[in-house]
Parts: structure tokens; sequence; C-alpha cells
């Protein structure tokens, strides 16, 4: 597996995986469990629909098919697609003006274009698809650097965790992003203990990816660290989609087979892909719809 697919997948299993306690509190997830979450069904009694994807991988999948459909990122129509999921599955609303982590969720798509322009137009065009959901400042820089992570790793330009934290760190100041994002990584390498989560935040950026780069510079495997960013709850797919791309990326391993296989499309994701495109014949599999896209994405970059 390549690390453009390792890194689509693995971001798609993190979306399932965090399905689980996606907007519940950290207590209420401590009332019901005890130990980790080892698997993607572990909380299937009170999450039936454990495994299934959500916004998180939906909306990055659409984004990456629109691009492959269109042979570009058209503004137009990645807005039409994203207004049609929201009405579909209620579950994507914008624009948001705050501070949303949902900012973050086209990060690994835009990460695989960096190689078809140069810098400063690469990262014009991470700032405009951004846009078209959030309009904050800081969502937008959070986006650019999440996205640049995923190039650096993709391309094998960070050979540690730690590593990948000096390099953003130094984006922060080379780039002029928001200075909130430097202290981010600083605390994550201080490794203090975090804060227990405060439902009013677990949205927010910051702290979304203050618990998932301290988790992945912690002493943590994989399943380990998954377990904890979903213990969280909150945001929880979406912590687990990014610290599941980073982690597998950063050891070059991919996820668990069994996670691979537990995962699988929401409704309103199969009906879009199957309503127009030449998927519309096949039982779609999140597996092989990552390995396509990530597959067409950097062939045509090539």
């Amino acid at each position: 597996m390549d690390t453009a697919q390792l890194l689509l997948l693995s971001w798609c299993v993190g979306d399932g995986f965090g399905s689980q306690t996606d907007a519940m509190e950290s207590q209420a997830i401590d009332q019901v469990l005890d130990g980790p979450i080892s698997e993607v069904y572990t909380l299937e009694e009170i999450q039936p629909l454990s495994g299934q994807s959500g916004a998180v991988g939906d909306i990055a999948l659409l984004c990456g098919l629109s691009i492959i459909d269109i042979g570009a990122v058209d503004i137009d129509h990645l807005t039409s697609k994203y207004r049609t999921y929201h009405a579909e599955s209620s579950s994507f609303p914008f624009p948001q003006k705050g501070d949303d982590g949902r900012s973050l969720i086209r990060t690994p798509i835009l990460a695989l274009l960096d190689g078809r322009y140069p810098y400063t137009k690469w990262e014009a065009l991470v700032r405009s698809e951004t846009r078209i959901t959030h309009t904050s400042p800081l969502a937008l820089d959070a986006a650019l650097l999440l996205s640049r992570a995923f190039v650096l790793l993709v391309n094998q330009e960070s050979d540690s965790a730690h590593h990948l934290c000096t390099q953003l760190i130094a984006e922060v100041g080379k780039r002029r992003l928001d200075g909130k994002l430097e202290v981010m990584l600083r605390t994550a390498i201080n490794q203090k203990p975090l804060s227990e989560p405060i439902p009013t935040k677990s949205y927010q950026i910051l702290d979304v990816l203050t618990a998932v780069f301290h988790t992945l510079l912690g002493p943590y495997t994989y399943e380990e660290g998954l377990s904890l960013i979903a213990r969280r709850g909150g945001s929880s797919r979406l912590g687990c989609a990014i610290y599941s791309s980073l982690k597998a990326l950063v050891e070059q391993q991919p996820p668990p087979e069994r996670f691979i296989d537990e995962v699988y499309p929401s409704p309103t994701l199969e009906a879009m892909i199957k309503k127009e495109t030449l998927f519309r014949r096949e039982t779609i599999m999140i597996e092989r719809l990552a390995e396509k896209i990530a597959r067409s994405l950097t062939i045509a970059e090539d």
C-alpha cells in the first residue's frame, strides 16, 4: 500500500472507529465502559451503527470524487456536493463562521493535490476549498497546517512524530499562521497530562488537534491511541480520523485488518456515489473506494 492510499484508508477507518463515541460526553462513556475500546464494534449495544461512515469520512471521499470527475478543484461543484450531502444526512451544516473542527475534514484530499501545484497556488487552493464551509482565520490556517502535515508524511519527509511536530512549528512561523497552532504543538510535545474534555470545547479545532498530537507523541500503539481519542467523546470521529492517518503514516503500517473489515459506507454516501459515478453497479466498500480515489488523484499528479 503506497502512502497516499494509506492516508485515505486510515482516515476512513478512524472515522468508522470514532462512530462509537461521537457526540458522547466522556463521563457517559466511562459509565458504560471500564477498559479500552478495542474493536470497531465495542460499543455496538448502545451504538448499533458502529463502523458506519459519517460526515468526516464521507465528505472527504466526495471531495476526492468531485475532483476526479471534474479534473480540477471546482468550487461550485464541491459546494453543490456538500449541500446535497447535508440535505440528505443533516450532518454537515455550513457555512460555519466560528471555531469548528469540521473545517479539517477535507485535509487528506487536499494534501494529495500538493504535487500538482507550486506551493503558493496549492496554499490558495486549500484556503479557497476550506472557505466553502468554514471562514474563520483559525479554521483556514489549521486546515492548511494539517494538510501540510499529511504532505510531509506522504512524501516521507518526516521520520518520526516528534520530527513532524518540529517541522509544523517551523511552518507556523514561516507561513505566519495563527500562533495558537504553535502553542498547541508545544503543548503536545511537553506531554503534560491532558485536562478532562470540556463538552463545550470538544468540537473546537485546538481541542481536537491538541488531543491528537499529544496522543501521537505518547508511548502508545496505534490501537491504544485510537482508544484514548475515542474515549474522550465529543468529535471523536474527527479526532480518530486524524490520529489514525498520522499514526499509520508515521509507522508506515495500515490499520489492523479487522478494523478495515468492520468499516462500511453510510446510506447517504452510497446513494450519492451510485447516482453519479462508475461505481453505480458495484458494492461500495470503503477500502476499495479509498484505494481508487488515492490512486486516481496521484496518477493525475504524475
